[in-house]
């Protein structure tokens, strides 16, 4: 319940479902065909285990995880990269579906709160379920686009693997630069331009858009983050990025 305006949100699952469906006329509709996949229970099942890699193969051959020796790998770029050791949180796995790096994220900084937001509630289903281990982790279902967080309130964000599909890329990376604190920092992961045409014709039918590494850049650079690096991973790259 909002002490400010008296707004009342659900609790749904172990997770909060914070999307304003007043203001919004009703439940935001998916945009694209991976959307609506993101919305099946089946896939959600099998998210982790099976369909993250497999999509990951049809739109971009070997990806990050592939690239790194599987999921550990990919993980202790992503770690490593927001400076978990060096800093206290708290920390935001954005977009995080069934809750793979959130876990990840909690288990690598038990003394900080982490916070695993999607917009799925199929994802965030299976999220809170394999999540209830962590006493420092919570789960909340809201738009990348409205973050219900406050001003300067988040250390770092994770962003993995999900830039492809926002509607609106601009304001959801300023949604991400007005969360973080002064001096926190930004890293993601996402597909750069396909080098076959079977990949391209696929990522087009499944509304994946790709980036190139210096466009990203020059993106972030005008909503106001600095100190931009990437590595590259195939078709896919790691990105940071800092807020001064």
């Amino acid at each position: 319940m909002c002490p400010s305006c008296g707004s009342g949100y659900p609790e749904r699952s172990n997770y909060y479902d914070l999307v304003d469906v007043h203001s919004l006329g009703g439940e935001p509709e998916p945009s694209s065909n991976e959307q609506r996949l993101m919305e099946s229970e089946l896939v959600a099942r099998a998210y982790e285990r099976f369909w993250r890699p497999a999509f990951v193969r049809m739109v971009a051959g070997k990806g990050s995880a592939s690239s790194t020796g599987g999921f550990p790998g990919e993980f202790f770029i992503h770690k490593n990269s927001l400076g978990m050791e060096d800093r206290d949180g708290p920390w935001l796995d954005l977009s995080c579906a069934t809750g793979m790096f959130s876990r990840a994220m909690a288990g690598a900084c038990p003394g900080d709160w982490v916070i695993g937001l999607d917009i799925s509630r199929a994802m965030l289903d299976v999220a809170s379920k394999r999540g209830k281990g962590y006493s420092n982790l919570l789960f909340v279902r809201a738009d990348v686009h409205d973050i219900p967080l406050k001003d300067e309130s988040i250390s770092g964000v994770n962003n993995a693997g999900a830039l492809h599909v926002y509607d609106d890329l601009e304001a959801g990376l300023a949604e991400i630069f007005r969360v973080l604190k002064p001096g926190g920092v930004y890293v993601g992961s996402t597909f750069s331009p396909a080098t076959t045409k079977v990949r391209r014709v696929f990522a087009k039918a499944a509304g994946v858009r790709r980036f190139a590494p210096a466009v990203l850049g020059a993106w972030l650079s005008r909503i106001g983050f600095a100190d931009y690096e990437e590595v590259s991973l195939g078709e896919t790259f790691i990105f940071r990025a800092r807020k001064p």
